[in-house]
């Protein structure tokens, strides 16, 4: 089971590991659990943090949020989660990359259904409990 967690804002997160082997990026992102998001998307702030090279991003795809309409780029990626039974879960996914840009700096970086529907998760901010088991310990 892989345990995530409510901010004092009630804004529910889970951390992970992040490969980008096209880019050689690798590092610990937050992102913000979120079902109303299609795609996993790395924000640039995750990216900057992580030594993402901006300028070697080269697949664009345009994204329609309440923002408006944005470019991400498409990059294979790996995304691994550590449960409380020191075991890893897995997942390879199309990453969508956010350059810097004034609408979306600051931005925390999303976990979508992509990922999410390979899950189960019990959510119950009121008890303080976030968790996301794989589809495979069912």
């Amino acid at each position: 089971m892989i345990a995530g967690y409510f901010a004092g804002d009630g804004s529910p997160y889970v951390w992970c590991r992040l490969t980008i082997p096209g880019l050689d990026v690798v590092g610990s992102v937050r992102f913000l659990v979120d079902t109303g998001s299609d795609a996993t998307i790395l924000h640039p702030d995750a990216g900057i943090r992580m030594g993402c090279p901006f300028d070697r991003l080269t697949t664009p795809a345009e994204f329609v949020s309440a923002g408006g309409t944005h470019v991400n780029y498409r990059e294979l990626a790996v995304i691994r989660f550590h449960d409380d039974e020191s075991m890893q879960r897995e997942f390879e996914i199309e990453l969508y990359v956010g350059k810097p840009h004034p609408v979306t700096n600051g931005l925390d970086s999303l976990l979508g259904r992509d990922v999410l529907n390979e899950m189960e998760m019990e959510y119950a901010p009121r008890r303080g409990r976030l968790t996301l088991r794989s589809n495979e310990e069912r």
